[in-house]
């Protein structure tokens, strides 16, 4: 006997540590300016902590565009896309898609646009909101 708590939604971002913390199960997609399109990593193994962390999300050239794909769960079933919000280092950031990732059943995909405006110098966290309900942060590093 015990209690459980059934929520309507409770959204989580996966890591690559499979822990819930750290660096995203995710990768980055760089749009340059002739359309061409490229993918990279968002993390990196570091053989001395022996897990993943954030490797750095270089924004390049002022007229490239960069969108974050992150995987996770609890997100498709929100109540409309104006709920589903994003922050990185507490900036909000714009939200292109949200829902099923298509191609496992069960995954969902989020796809952030990541403004020139967030240069950072280190790592800082990125939490989204689904109708109100926060993820686990997860970490990134955009420079």
């Amino acid at each position: 006997t015990g209690t459980l708590n059934v929520a309507e939604m409770a959204p989580a971002l996966f890591t690559a540590n499979s822990d819930g913390k750290g660096a995203p199960a995710a990768y980055a997609v760089r749009v340059k300016a002739d359309n061409s399109q490229s993918t990279e990593a968002v993390a990196q193994f570091d053989a001395a902590q022996n897990k993943f962390v954030p490797a750095p999300i270089t924004l390049g050239a002022a007229e490239d565009q960069v969108i974050l794909v992150l995987f996770g769960t609890g997100i498709r079933y929100y109540s409309s896309m104006n709920k589903v919000s994003a922050k990185i280092a507490g900036v909000d950031v714009p939200v292109d898609y949200a829902g099923p990732q298509g191609q496992y059943v069960g995954l969902d995909q989020v796809n952030i646009r990541i403004p020139r405006s967030l240069i950072v110098g280190g790592e800082v966290d990125l939490v989204l909101t689904v109708d109100g309900k926060p993820s686990n942060p997860v970490r990134v590093h955009v420079r």
